[in-house]
């Protein structure tokens, strides 16, 4: 008894043509911060050159995570900072001026820069004639 993907099952479901939008959408906007937060594509391979252990993850927020030697950790709690004030911010605007002004001005141009970085470092990572490591 095979048991299939989550995307099989769902590309079975929805037919090729939804599956594809489902896809691109699921890449572009969801992949970049669950691969941020170290929940996709990540890698095993830590910095120092050994594969994690079960239940281990690299993320790009965490000083300690193995992604990062340990010489760049105060550089990684600078950014993780500078990362939370910005949220801060963005909530406290929003508070002030709105949830769809602070979208309009902010998300919006956000996610279609993102997408774009998505998108072509996926078709850099997903064509044959490109190496992949880790």
């Amino acid at each position: 008894n095979e048991r299939l993907s989550f995307y099989a099952v769902m590309h079975d479901a929805m037919g090729d043509g939804a599956f594809a939008a489902f896809q691109v959408f699921t890449h572009l906007v969801i992949g970049w911060p669950l691969y941020l937060l170290g929940l996709a594509s990540t890698g095993r391979l830590g910095s120092d050159g050994k594969f994690l252990e079960d239940g281990e993850f690299m993320d790009h927020y965490r000083p300690g995570s193995k992604m990062f030697p340990a010489k760049i950790r105060g550089k990684i709690a600078l950014s993780t900072a500078t990362v939370l004030a910005t949220m801060a911010l963005l909530f406290k605007l929003s508070m002030d001026y709105g949830f769809v002004t602070v979208g309009l001005w902010y998300v919006a141009p956000y996610m279609w820069t993102n997408s774009w970085l998505v998108l072509y470092t996926w078709l850099q990572h997903t064509d044959p004639s490109v190496p992949q490591y880790g």
